[in-house]
C-alpha cells in the first residue's frame, strides 16, 4: 500500500465481510474436524471402550442393529451437496476479489447537479501516464469502490533493468497526487503490483 504522507487524511477502514466469514467457517470447520478427528483415533486406540462400558471386540453398532439400505444413497447425495456448497463458496470468494469499476458522481452545490464519471476513465488517465515512465512496459489500472471508500489497483509490467525505486517515487510524487486533485480526494489506497515482462515475475506492495 502506499505510505500515507504528512498532512495526508487517512482513508476510511472498510468492513471485509467476507474475510470475516471465510474464518469463521474455517474455525467451525476445522474444530469439526479435530474433534472427529480425536474421537476417530482416541476409539482407534480403545482409550474410550473402558469409559463407554465397551471392549475392544465389540462391534461398532449393538447387535442386531444395522445400517438402513438408503444410507449409501443418503451419504452420497450428502457429499454432492457439501460439494456444490464448497464449489459455491469458491466462486463466491472470485466474485468478492474480483476488482470491480464504477461510476462517481460529484455534486455541484452551486448548481444543485451532478457530474457522473465511470471510474475506468481516471484509471486509464493514470496508467497511460505511468507508462511513459522509464522502464515501464505496460501499465493497468482499476478504481475500485466509491468516493467514500476508493482504491486503486496497479498492475505494471516492467523491463529487467527497470528503477524499480525510481518508478515508485514517480508514482507516488506525480501520478497518484494528480489523481487525488482529479478526483478531489483527501487520500487514495494504493495496491500496486510489479512484475517482469519476462517469465519471472516480481511482487511488491
Amino acid at each position: 500500500m502506499a505510505p500515507t504522507r504528512p498532512g495526508q487524511a487517512a482513508a476510511p477502514a472498510t468492513p471485509n465481510r467476507p474475510a470475516r466469514l471465510n474464518r469463521s467457517l474455517l474455525t467451525l470447520i476445522g474444530l469439526i474436524l479435530l474433534l472427529a478427528g480425536a474421537y476417530a483415533a482416541l476409539r482407534g486406540l480403545g482409550v474410550l471402550t473402558p469409559l463407554l462400558g465397551q471392549s475392544p471386540q465389540d462391534p461398532l453398532l449393538p447387535p442386531g442393529v444395522s445400517a438402513p439400505g438408503w444410507l449409501p444413497a443418503a451419504a452420497i447425495a450428502l457429499s454432492v451437496v457439501v460439494g456444490l456448497l464448497c464449489l459455491g463458496w469458491l466462486l463466491a470468494q472470485t466474485r468478492a476479489r474480483a476488482h470491480r469499476p464504477g461510476t462517481w458522481r460529484f455534486t455541484d452545490a452551486a448548481e444543485q447537479g451532478s457530474t457522473a464519471m465511470a471510474s475506468t476513465a481516471a484509471a486509464h488517465a493514470v496508467a497511460a501516464e505511468i507508462e511513459t515512465y522509464t522502464g515501464v512496459h505496460t501499465a493497468r489500472a482499476v478504481l475500485t469502490g466509491d468516493r467514500a471508500h476508493p482504491q486503486l489497483h496497479l498492475n505494471l509490467a516492467i523491463t529487467e533493468h527497470a528503477p524499480v525505486t525510481e518508478i515508485r517515487a514517480r508514482i507516488d510524487d506525480e501520478a497518484l497526487p494528480r489523481l487525488r486533485q482529479a478526483l478531489e480526494l483527501d487520500a487514495l489506497p494504493t495496491e500496486i503490483l510489479l512484475r517482469l515482462s519476462g517469465p519471472v515475475s516480481s511482487r511488491t506492495q
